[in-house]
């Protein structure tokens, strides 16, 4: 019995880190890989009254390391329109950094499908609650 356990388990292991060897080698991001205009739309409720938000926006990354964006908030019915730029880094594993407002916050993100997009979070404010945030690199003829 605990034999069989044993190679059970070995087998469940064996089968994915196989699942997971042949998509890090493949991961060969840079900065560069990170380039254009990219639409996103966030879920958020902000802690502790439970306050709703959305924000829909536009990243657009020039594959140097800089970007600027365009963001629209809706907090709870107050609709406000922003601007903001800053820097980010990216690492070989497709893992980086986006730093705004003069680098005091700080996006972790994961680029997907060779940069075509990516997911992000918060990790400087406790306060933000996200149900789903993710960007997609926009194409031409996108509206």
């Amino acid at each position: 019995m605990k034999r069989t356990f044993k190679f059970s388990m070995m087998t469940v292991v064996a089968t994915l880190l196989l699942g997971v060897l042949p998509r890090a080698e493949a991961a060969n991001c840079s900065t560069e890989t990170l380039r254009g205009g990219y639409g996103f739309f966030v879920e958020a409720i902000i802690l502790p009254l439970g306050t709703p938000r959305s924000i829909m926006g536009r990243f657009d990354f020039d594959g140097r390391g800089n970007f600027t964006n365009t963001v629209t908030f809706n907090d709870n019915s107050m609709v406000v329109h922003a601007t903001d730029s800053g820097t980010y880094t990216i690492n070989a594993d497709c893992t980086g950094k986006i730093f705004t407002n003069g680098g005091t916050r700080t996006i972790e993100i994961v680029l997907i499908d060779g940069g075509s997009g990516f997911y992000r979070l918060r990790t400087d404010d406790p306060h933000i609650l996200f149900k789903f945030n993710a960007a997609r690199k926009q194409l031409p003829g996108d509206n």
